[in-house]
């Protein structure tokens, strides 16, 4: 009997340390892809223009690759949902183009299911419905979730930025007062690229009108 027992107890050792290797191979090879991905992601971000197609579309074989080795990680779903938008940007704002935003969206729909205090999954999932036109009460909260947990997050700041300027004549007046407020915020350590936001779509001095009126708004909002 005891023997029998031994064996029982060392046959679930021998699983438990199957199940506990595969998980760190696991872990381990998707790390790899999604690293290469995230890599390039912060590559574009700073770089003039856009990417290349090719190069999306080899970051989303190598989002693929870690996704196929963990289906659930919010980080590589949120990945695979940027680089879809970064396709659509590419490819251009046409019918696919908007089926890619579609899908992103979905995507960090998932990834704040999956992760719900991670600002800049609700930041993308508010650019996203930017540009989808869709300014329900989803809107109100993947915003509200944003700036709730990423109040200080440069990157937060930039993509809700965008947002704002890419949506702000059909923004209700209490959408665009929490944009505001964001923005305030992000112009403290990042003036220069929120400023370049709101540029790129001529909309700086209609948001300038919603800012707190100090130094700050006054070199974000003065004439170049």
């Amino acid at each position: 009997m005891q023997l029998y027992i031994f064996k029982l107890l060392a046959s679930l050792l021998i699983v438990l340390c199957v199940i506990a290797s595969y998980a760190v191979i696991s872990w381990g090879i998707g790390d790899i892809y999604g690293y290469k991905v995230r890599y390039a992601l912060d590559d574009w971000q700073t770089q003039e223009g856009l990417p290349l197609l090719e190069q999306v579309n080899s970051a989303l074989t190598d989002v693929d690759g870690a996704l196929s080795w963990e289906a659930d990680n919010p980080e590589y779903i949120e990945l695979k949902g940027r680089l879809l938008y970064y396709r659509a940007l590419v490819n251009g704002l046409d019918e696919e183009g908007f089926a890619d935003l579609r899908k992103a969206k979905a995507l960090h729909l998932r990834a704040v299911e999956l992760r719900p205090h991670w600002p800049y999954s609700w930041a993308n999932l508010v650019l996203m419905k930017s540009y989808l036109e869709e300014f329900d009460d989803d809107y109100d909260k993947a915003l509200s979730s944003a700036v709730r947990y990423g109040p200080w997050e440069q990157s937060v700041h930039l993509t809700l930025s965008h947002a704002a300027a890419l949506s702000w004549v059909s923004l209700s007046l209490g959408q665009k007062h929490v944009f505001a407020k964001n923005i305030e915020r992000g112009i403290v350590r990042n003036s220069k690229d929120i400023r370049t936001a709101l540029d790129a779509y001529e909309k700086r001095t209609a948001i300038c009108a919603y800012l707190k009126r100090d130094a700050l708004q006054a070199k974000l909002c003065a004439a170049a």
